[in-house]
């Protein structure tokens, strides 16, 4: 099922256009823990239009990052140097960026660095794959008491990782946590938020349409009637307002090289969020439809 059909079903017809919105409003913003930096709610995660090295099409999707105060990119591989082309194209300067780096070859992350790094000289997030925690950790740490990088960063999607990540968290070092989430992967809800809570680590989600298995689960099924009580419009806002009323949850990252569907995702840090027995009831409802 594309995701055009569940736009319709979730009364979406005015995201058809792909002409620029005039916003009253842009989304909302967290600050990360121990720091002033706000990071606005929902992020553009590794885009196939990054990955594939189409710079339009990735401006095309960051502009409506921006028209919407959106301001986190995260990507690894060469499509990190293409989002960072297309926002430099789009003269997006305060675009934050996350990026993963092959830590065993410190100078060649050095000179990576310099190619996406912004005016300051420093990258916003540098990531490393929860996997390399244990034999790269001190590496980052060097990076960024060198100004190399703002924050550092661990991100994986499997529970099995959990451990290692909490572990990680409760050194003090770690400022960023990417983790999955969401209401058919509520794993992360046990002990990987609460502690990220308690330690004061800032996280993001990804998978939060589980690579678009959400999406056949709603595929063909009616938006309920009370998501309106919390300005859900579709049944993408109804997995990223569940994800974002979380109180542990910074950012939740979202991949699309779809202008609309950026539209649609960027719409879910606009207006309310579900209260604790709502975020029940969602996800009783999303389990009664799998």
């Amino acid at each position: 099922m594309e995701r055009r059909d569940f736009l319709k079903l979730a009364g979406a017809a005015g995201l058809a256009s792909l002409a620029p919105p005039v916003l009253a409003e842009t989304i909302a913003a967290r600050t990360i823990p121990g720091t002033s930096e706000r990071l606005p709610v929902i992020g553009l995660g590794n885009s196939n239009a990054f990955r594939r090295g189409d710079v339009e099409a990735s401006m095309a999707v960051i502009e409506r990052l921006m028209q919407f105060g959106g301001r986190y990119i995260d990507c690894g591989g060469d499509a990190r140097f293409v989002a960072a082309e297309a926002a430099s194209r789009l003269e997006f300067d305060n675009v934050l960026l996350g990026a993963y780096f092959d830590l065993s070859s410190p100078d060649v992350v050095r000179d990576e660095v310099a190619r996406l790094a912004g005016e300051d000289g420093s990258m916003t997030l540098m990531n490393c794959f929860t996997d390399q925690v244990n034999e790269h950790w001190d590496v980052m740490r060097g990076f960024k008491e060198d100004g190399l990088t703002k924050f550092i960063g661990t991100a994986r999607h499997t529970s099995e990782y959990y451990d290692t990540m909490i572990g990680l968290m409760k050194t003090g070092t770690l400022d960023v946590l990417q983790v999955n989430y969401s209401m058919l992967e509520p794993e992360a809800a046990e002990r990987v938020l609460p502690t990220a809570l308690d330690e004061g680590v800032a996280v993001m989600i990804n998978r939060p349409f589980i690579n678009g298995r959400y999406f056949g689960v709603v595929s063909g099924k009616a938006l309920p009637e009370w998501a309106s009580e919390f300005d859900c419009e579709s049944w993408a806002q109804f997995s990223l307002k569940f994800i974002l009323s979380h109180p542990a949850v910074s950012c939740v990252l979202t991949e699309t090289e779809n202008p609309k569907h950026a539209i649609d995702n960027l719409r879910a840090g606009l207006g309310r969020l579900p209260d604790e027995k709502t975020r029940q009831r969602m996800r009783e409802h999303l389990l009664s439809l799998a």
